[in-house]
């Protein structure tokens, strides 16, 4: 074993074990957080990247290391953590610890073998110096001063705006989901992953951390994507320097480091960061291999690893097989290694990602559940009626983002990119009037993105598959350049023109958009270098980069760091001068990564010392931030002793004010408010039966006032996992399985029952039914729960819609269990007997209920008989 091996492995079961220690320490949960983040990623997937690749002939560079390390930690966790979320019961401590130690020892060992193996075969790694392969300091000695303040310069820029204020915004929609199917692993829930409409990766990271822990923050929650956010920014940085040269990735990665889509993706608990550090680096590994075919298996079996880590993240992943297989194309065409060999590599590589991503997508796809994912995705977001316009969309919701001169800046500079790619197979004069018709293309598109609909039809697509089709197959541009355009185009075509509601995913084509910018970039730093000399172009670079990054770091801080005020809530008022926007405020529609807080930790601290108990009800139209700030506690308009009033920034109407002011005249009184900086922030009502006119405009002056910075911290030590989870967050298990045709419309799987005995008039009968929609529904039916005999009258009634009047059957996904729960009181003078107890669906409007079908599909009943009843003693 060579010095270098035993003094890598040293210091990776070294941090380890310092890494335990600090697990069992008391020191604050940040800091135990980044041990769990180590001891579960990026230990073993130091290891990991070592074991294939760092002992061959061809070893990677420092640089590719650290990268490949990180990646390849995400996807040690997920599999890992995949296994054990596998397991019966619950998931103990030890259990994590237990796993995570063997993976370092297995690979450990593995290392061992293969320097010993390695040695006595008498093999050396060739350290042949190559600017395409080595872009180190030592071997391009000239950029030696200029690579060192660049990655100095992303580094600051990139990491100021990912981790400053990560923990302060609270939870958002998806986020909350993701830690609620966390504390599910750790609960048990055996199939949580499955009804997840995505990958697992967003769960079962922050699971690796709760885990270990026992607490899960936002700021630990969020914490490897935002690591892996800033690693992506490094692996496009090092990509485009391969793929033509350092300017190229260097600028490419500091226009990523301020946009504000990926700012914003750094500091959500979500599945894109990974997504964009594992697929660059499956880029940069194929275009390793074009460069110098060594270590052929090993690599593409390094890549594979990666592209698996990222496809069990989000099926996005997938577009970076385009550029991958172009990639291979070329090799296969410059036929620097023998076929066979190729595939025999790829082969190997494509049984180690299918070996991964089967282990999750083969029981995901055969879940029930997957109906609803399938439903989900094809009507959802893709849709059905090509082609689309997102133009206008894309250009809004980026502005946002990132700023309009943002957005210009990056067009302009496209048809840069156009130009010089068109010039190479065309000449200057051809290549200067097609830009300047893709020019005026864009200025029309931009006064009217839709000009070209005809018959209902939108063609824009036509223009843009066409300019960027030419470039695509323009003569004699280089592989590299090609790669990009066909990687942008056809990622960007399929964005904006063929996916019904792109929206954020739209950062799919951004990393090759970068780098062709990159490119048209350094092309005309080198003009300007050429004409005006190097001191004169390096001082006008300096000077222009510190431009933009001033003008869109500053904009990036206002809206993502700071926080007082939160600009996005108060737009109005706040929203930076000088950064001219094309609207009247911000679409407030799939906005993520702001740091907005509505004080929900003081709801979750007021529950968890009993100031307040009973069922809520919240202006906070999904379910997953309620249910996480409150501890599981049951949301239910129809028994709520409580309602939590935020400043919603979810869409949010007059219809939707008027309807909570309507449910707020049913009993309820203002009775606290939750401030957050200062600024009032949650109203507080409480149910006393108390009918006002209006009170939403009840003052506050005199309620009780409760600061967030003081009850967080109590909040955050009690977040642990063990606390109640339900519907939409788990299925929960069904005790009585049924499977009844309505109508061929509905299932109902099942229900749940309990009460407590001898039941008594006034008592309530809490009934859980579990439905499952067959197709999509476009009525909205209303369930009824009765018990009656005969003639003999109503005993027990409660009608409702769907999961406390909140989930209509219309918005059902047809595959996704429904868990709708029923308060069923025992009403007044009901004598004492024994009862059937009876469920059933209708519409509301006309009374007519849905038809119970037998196996035949023949109209069998109106009801469904579920068991009976007993009032009084037997």
């Amino acid at each position: 074993m060579s010095k270098s091996t035993r003094w890598f492995l040293v210091s990776v079961l070294g941090v380890a074990a310092l890494a335990h220690l600090l697990l069992f320490i008391p020191v604050p949960h940040l800091i135990q957080a980044l041990a769990a983040i180590a001891l579960t990623g990026l230990l073993p997937g130091a290891l990991l990247s070592e074991a294939p690749v760092g002992r061959g002939e061809a070893p990677p560079t420092r640089w590719e290391r650290i990268l490949y390390a990180i990646a390849a930690g995400y996807g040690v966790t997920i599999m890992v953590m995949l296994g054990l979320s596998f397991l019966p019961g619950p998931l103990a401590r030890w259990q994590t610890l237990v796993a995570f130690d063997g993976i370092l020892l297995l690979l450990a060992g593995l290392i061992v073998w293969q320097s010993v193996r390695f040695v006595h075969q008498g093999r050396s790694p060739n350290t042949i110096s190559d600017a395409c392969l080595f872009p180190d300091l030592g071997a391009l000695a000239e950029w030696r001063g200029w690579f060192v303040a660049s990655a100095l310069a992303l580094l600051l820029v990139g990491g100021f705006l990912r981790f400053t204020n990560l923990g302060y915004a609270e939870y958002q929609g998806d986020e909350a989901r993701a830690a609620l199917r966390a504390a599910a692993v750790i609960q048990g829930y055996d199939d949580v992953l499955l009804i997840h409409k995505k990958g697992p990766t967003e769960i079962l990271l922050p699971t690796a951390v709760y885990s270990l822990t026992g607490h899960l923050t936002e700021t630990s929650a969020r914490l490897p994507f935002t690591i892996a956010n800033l690693a992506g920014l490094f692996a496009v940085f090092l990509l485009g320097w391969r793929l033509a040269s350092p300017l190229v990735g260097w600028g490419a990665a500091m226009f990523l480091a301020v946009d504000g889509y990926f700012i914003g993706f750094s500091r959500i608990v979500q599945y894109q960061s990974v997504v964009f550090l594992t697929t660059t680096l499956v880029v940069l590994i194929l275009y390793r291999l074009l460069c110098k075919p060594r270590e052929l298996t090993r690599y593409l079996t390094l890549a594979a690893i990666l592209l698996a880590t990222g496809l069990l993240s989000h099926y996005e992943a997938t577009l970076a097989a385009l550029p991958a297989l172009f990639l291979l194309g070329v090799i296969l065409w410059q036929r620097s290694v023998p076929w066979l060999d190729l595939f025999k590599g790829a082969l190997i590589a494509a049984l180690a990602g299918g070996a991964m991503l089967a282990s999750f997508y083969i029981p995901f796809i055969t879940n029930p559940h997957f109906q609803a994912t399938y439903t989900y995705l094809t009507d959802r977001r893709i849709g059905g009626s090509f082609p689309y316009n997102n133009l206008a969309d894309f250009f809004l919701r980026t502005t946002v983002y990132s700023t309009t001169y943002y957005v210009l800046l990056l067009i302009a500079l496209t048809l840069l990119a156009l130009y010089y790619a068109y010039r190479q197979g065309i000449g200057k004069r051809w290549a200067a009037a097609l830009t300047l018709l893709a020019t005026a293309m864009m200025a029309v598109t931009f006064v009217n993105p839709e000009w070209l609909r005809f018959g209902g039809v939108d063609f824009m697509v036509v223009p843009f598959a066409v300019f960027i089709g030419l470039a695509v197959f323009m003569p004699k541009i280089q592989a590299e350049e090609r790669m990009l355009w066909l990687w942008f185009g056809a990622v960007m075509l399929l964005a904006i023109f063929f996916t019904q509601k792109p929206r954020t995913h739209v950062y799919t084509f951004f990393v090759p958009w970068m780098l062709l910018i990159g490119w048209a970039l350094a092309r005309l730093w080198q003009g300007l270098d050429e004409w005006a000399g190097r001191r004169t172009a390096t001082a006008v670079g300096v000077a222009v980069a510190a431009l933009l990054v001033a003008l869109f770091g500053s904009y990036a801080w206002w809206y993502f760091i700071q926080n007082t005020p939160e600009v996005l809530r108060t737009w109005d008022d706040w929203h930076p001068p000088g950064y001219w926007v094309p609207y009247d405020e911000p679409d407030n529609r799939a906005l993520f990564g702001f740091p907005l807080a509505n004080g929900w930790k003081v709801a979750g601290a007021l529950y968890e010392e009993g100031v307040i108990q009973g069922d809520f009800e919240t202006n906070e139209k999904e379910a997953w931030v309620p249910a996480w700030y409150t501890r599981g506690e049951r949301r239910c308009g129809r028994t709520a002793d409580w309602f939590f009033e935020i400043d919603n920034l979810e869409p949010w109407n007059n219809g939707d004010q008027l309807k909570m002011e309507h449910y707020l005249r049913q009993g309820f009184e203002k009775w606290g408010v939750v401030e957050v900086n200062d600024a009032d922030r949650m109203v507080i009502y409480k149910r006393t039966g108390v009918n006002l006119e209006d009170p939403t405009g009840a003052p506050t002056e005199n309620l009780p006032r409760f600061r967030l910075d003081e009850y967080a911290p109590y909040f955050d030590a009690q977040s642990s996992p063990d606390f109640p989870l339900t519907y939409p967050a788990v299925n929960q298990e069904i005790g009585n399985p049924l499977h009844v045709n309505f109508g061929d419309e509905i299932w109902l799987e099942g229900y749940d029952i309990s009460y407590e005995t001898p039941l008594r008039p006034g008592d309530v009968i809490d009934l859980t039914l579990y439905w499952r929609a067959q197709k999509p529904l476009d009525k909205s039916y209303k369930v009824f729960n009765q018990a009656f005999y005969g003639d003999s009258g109503m005993v027990a009634q409660r009608d409702g819609y769907p999961v406390c009047d909140s989930r209509e059957t219309w918005r059902w996904d047809p595959g996704e269990l429904i868990t709708d729960n029923y308060q069923v009181p025992v009403l007044d003078g009901a004598p004492d007997g024994l009862y059937p107890l009876y469920t059933g669906l209708y519409l509301e409007d006309t009374l007519e209920r849905l038809p119970v079908l037998d196996e035949n599909g023949d109209p069998v009943d109106t009801q469904v008989h579920l068991t009976d009843i007993r009032v009084g003693e037997e």
